[in-house]
């Protein structure tokens, strides 16, 4: 999945546990909160920035999947969103903990959506096994340097606007954008 459905997911992860939740915050703290959700949606690519570099680097760049990182796994997410909350009960702030709430859903709508094709090391560190729903993705043929825009863009011409991750990212963002606009 790529950008648009990682944030949609988010935010539709942030929103919904923030409805069912009903924090009592300003209009603005709320706000804030589903910004967060909404961005942590993304969170586990951060590790495309360490790709992306490498790319643009003289080094060579070892062509491996992002999703074989550390970043890529649940056990890291649920850690660090422990590790707001528990900050959040050490200063006597509901809204730090929120703040981890939030980076938890949004961080693990990620992972799940990254689980239709993709996978995801759930028993990471147990086991670097990537789990996912459907095993067979498109191959797509990629003549540039890796890491590069021009790379990201061959991938999703030749493979991904033929998968299912596609079709959902599709359909979570436009259900995102119809919640943002009917809130």
């Amino acid at each position: 999945m790529v950008l648009p459905g990682h944030l949609g997911g988010g935010y539709l992860a942030a929103k919904a546990l923030l409805s069912l939740l009903h924090p009592a915050f300003s209009a603005a703290k709320i706000n804030l909160l589903l910004i967060i959700g909404t961005l942590a949606g993304e969170f586990p690519d951060i590790d495309l920035i360490r790709a992306y570099c490498a790319g643009k680097s003289s080094r060579e760049y070892k062509d491996e999947d992002h999703r074989n990182y550390f970043t890529h796994t649940p056990f890291i997410w649920l850690l660090i969103s422990l590790l707001v909350i528990f900050f959040g009960y050490v200063i006597s702030s509901s809204f730090t903990r929120y703040i981890g709430l939030m980076i938890l859903a949004g961080s693990w709508s990620h992972l799940l959506l990254d689980s239709i094709e993709y996978g995801v090391m759930w028993l990471w560190p147990f086991s670097k096994k990537r789990y996912s729903l459907i095993k067979k993705i498109p191959e797509a043929n990629i003549t540039a340097r890796p890491g590069t825009i021009r790379a990201h863009l061959q991938f999703v011409e030749g493979a991904y606007l033929h998968t299912w991750t596609f079709w959902a990212e599709l359909a979570i963002t436009f259900v995102a954008i119809i919640v943002f606009f009917n809130s």
